[in-house]
Formats: structure tokens, C-alpha cells, sequence
């Protein structure tokens, strides 16, 4: 049983991801993305239309709530959730047979080339050897560390996700005494605490064992793996890669010195939203778009970045803020190295995520306003008497 419930949970982080990237990325036809780009682009894009759907039942969670709480909207997201992942991955499995036919061969041959790279340059098999025992010494304390109090965000994450799966609701409950309704709006726009419950659901595993003890592991080797993307953009040789991940290894092993910097938040807390988004959608957004902007414009790559947009931006409201930076510092960069304004529809696509967060966040804070006035002065005419859901199903 315990076999099932892992596989389950790995589905989210293997073969969906690669489904997800293959849909968005394979219309693509100078430029391709590569297999890394492809994985992560996948992945993110699984949390933006998780996002999606969870901001959709959550309005109308709240929406229509009024004199006793309104439960079944986290069932509903599951449910929801699931049967779209599955209607994708079989739309994957038809459109993309071919190449999934071919996987087991070019994974075969790929191996073969890295033997004979290894066998003809011996430091980049020393390299290599250096950094696995390196990251496996990360991924045992991802597993097996506690940062006890330093993880005190813990208090509201973890507790949300939890009241996620007890109360059937979404961003609904109190951390505290679990009273509902109670939210706030810097919690209600982001998806990835209702995420977590929903990954613990599927698993059947506590939400506590999957923040602390699974996620930590997987998710750190999503961070290497964009670290060897990055490492991919400014080196050619296989070599001064693997002299890289080995340097930058010894960074974060030895950079623990605050649980404000971005190596706590890789090594310490990468569960939370934020560690996930300076850590790794950050890093990985950052080096797509110069890679994006040095190439001709392609319309395919409009929905890549859309979508890593929105799937960073479902993570925490801090996102508006860093995806902002990031993408706007990313398009000056290169419109100085190119010495014209490079594409502004990339520019636009690139903060789909961060006006979809923004968007959301005035529509939240208006209902949320509206349910506590009592003067009768609203921003939305709604009612029990007038609300569908109730005439139909109340």
C-alpha cells in the first residue's frame, strides 16, 4: 500500500510534468526546448492549472457563503484537478506515441554518450562522483534534518494545508481555533498550501511527513536539476559543469548563516512557497528568458513563459514582487545586449502570472470586504435568494 501511495506521489513530480511540457513545448520549431526546460516548464504548468482551478472553487466557496460555512470545494478541487491531469496525459500518450515509443532508445544512446565522454575525460567522472556524494549528503538531511523554530512559518503553512483536508474547504479556516470563515487575502490567493493538501490526499500520507520529510528530497532535486540547466546556459563543456554543481554544492552546504538567505531556503525550509520560489522558479525563470530573448521570436513560447508565470505566482503573494523583478530586469538586460527593445509580447506573456495573482487578489479582498460590511454599501449584488448554486442545489 505504502508502494501505491509513493507512486502516486511521484506521478506529480516524473511523468506529469514531462506529459504537461511535451503539450505546451511541442509545437515548437526553432529552438526547441531542452529536455530540462521541457520537464520544468511541465512542472510549473501543472501548478498554474492547479491555481487556476483553485482560485475558481475558492471564489465560489466564498461567494457563496453567508450565515453557516460552506464546505466540499476542496473535494471538488481533487476531483477536479485529477480528471483534467488524466484527460492531458491521455491527450500526451496519442499526440506524442512516437516519441514515447523512441524514449527507451534515446535514453540508451544518451547514456552511452556520457559513458564515452566519462571514459575519454577521467576528471569529469571525479567531478561527478564529487558532486552525487555531495547532493546525496543534502537529500539525507532534506530527509532527515529539523530546523525546528526556524521553520516557523510552519504555524500558519502547514496548519492551512492541514485544515485544508479536515474542514473540505479551501483558505478557509483559522490556524488558530479553526473557526470559518476566516482568511487572509495574502493567504487566500496562493494555491500551493491547498497543493500540499492536495498531494497528501492522493498519497494518503500526513501532511506534516509530506512537507517535512517527502518534499524537501524531491524538490531539491528539482533544484539541482535547474541549477544543471543554468549551468548548461554559461558552460558548453560537460566538465566545467560538473566543476560548477560541485562549487555551488559547497555554497549551499556551507551557506546556512540566515534563515533570510536563499541557501536556508533550498536546504531549510524548501517546502514553503516562498523557498520554492526563490530556490528554484526564480533561478530557472531568470536564465529561460535570456535564453527566450536571444532567439528569434517564437509564438509557441508565448504560453512556456505564460505558464511558468502563473505556476511561480501560485506559490506566494511575495511572487507579484520577484516575478516583476525578475522579468522586467530580464528584458532591460537583453534589450541592452541586443542594443534594440527585444519582444514586449514576451515581456506581456511573462507577467500573465503575476496580473492573474493581482487580479485575483482586488476580486478576493472585495467579496472578503462585502461578507464583513453591513451597511448595505457592496461591491457585488449577490444573495442566497439570487445565487444559482443555491436555487438549484440549496
Amino acid at each position: 500500500m505504502i508502494i501505491i501511495r509513493a507512486i502516486a506521489f511521484l506521478l506529480h513530480f516524473t511523468i506529469i510534468p514531462v506529459a504537461l511540457g511535451r503539450l505546451i513545448t511541442y509545437k515548437q520549431t526553432e529552438n526547441k526546448d531542452s529536455a530540462i526546460a521541457t520537464y520544468i516548464i511541465g512542472l510549473f504548468g501543472s501548478f498554474a492549472i492547479f491555481y487556476v482551478l483553485c482560485s475558481l472553487l475558492e471564489w465560489h466557496q466564498y461567494w457563496n457563503t453567508f450565515t453557516e460555512p460552506f464546505t466540499g470545494c476542496f473535494t471538488a478541487l481533487c476531483i477536479a484537478y485529477s480528471v483534467v491531469i488524466a484527460i492531458l496525459l491521455i491527450v500526451w500518450m496519442v499526440k506524442d506515441k512516437t516519441a514515447i515509443k523512441a524514449s527507451i532508445g534515446n535514453i540508451k544512446k544518451w547514456l552511452s554518450e556520457k559513458l564515452n565522454q566519462i571514459k575519454a575525460n577521467k576528471f569529469l567522472g571525479i567531478y561527478m562522483i564529487a558532486f552525487i556524494a555531495m547532493l546525496v549528503v543534502q537529500l539525507y538531511f532534506a530527509f532527515a534534518y529539523e530546523i525546528n523554530e526556524w521553520s516557523y512559518d510552519d504555524y500558519d503553512y502547514v496548519v492551512n494545508s492541514q485544515d485544508t483536508i479536515t474542514t473540505d474547504t479551501i483558505a478557509y479556516a483559522n490556524y488558530v481555533n479553526g473557526e470559518m470563515p476566516y482568511t487572509a487575502e495574502k493567504r487566500a490567493v496562493t494555491a500551493w498550501p491547498t497543493f500540499i493538501a492536495y498531494m497528501a490526499k492522493v498519497s494518503s500520507f500526513e501532511v506534516t511527513t509530506v512537507c517535512h520529510t517527502i518534499m524537501p528530497v524531491i524538490l531539491l532535486i528539482v533544484a539541482y536539476i535547474v541549477y544543471y540547466y543554468i549551468a548548461s546556459f554559461i558552460f558548453k563543456d560537460a566538465e566545467n559543469r560538473f566543476i560548477f554543481l560541485v562549487l555551488l554544492s559547497v555554497a549551499n552546504i556551507f551557506g546556512l548563516y540566515s534563515h533570510y538567505s536563499s541557501t536556508f531556503r533550498l536546504l531549510g525550509a524548501i517546502w514553503q512557497g516562498k523557498a520554492l520560489l526563490t530556490a528554484v522558479a526564480i533561478p530557472f525563470f531568470t536564465i529561460y528568458l535570456f535564453e527566450t530573448y536571444k532567439n528569434n521570436f517564437d509564438k509557441h513560447k508565448v504560453i512556456s513563459l505564460a505558464m511558468i508565470s502563473l505556476g511561480a505566482a501560485s506559490l506566494t503573494t511575495m511572487s507579484a514582487l520577484l516575478i516583476t523583478i525578475t522579468v522586467v530586469s530580464a528584458w532591460i538586460a537583453m534589450s541592452i545586449y541586443n542594443r534594440k527593445i527585444v519582444d514586449l509580447r514576451y515581456l506581456i506573456s511573462s507577467l500573465f502570472g503575476v496580473i492573474y495573482l493581482v487580479v485575483f487578489y482586488t476580486l478576493m479582498s472585495a467579496l472578503i470586504k462585502d461578507m464583513h460590511r453591513a451597511d448595505g454599501e457592496v461591491f457585488f449584488k449577490r444573495g442566497r435568494d439570487i445565487n444559482w448554486w443555491y436555487k438549484w442545489f440549496g
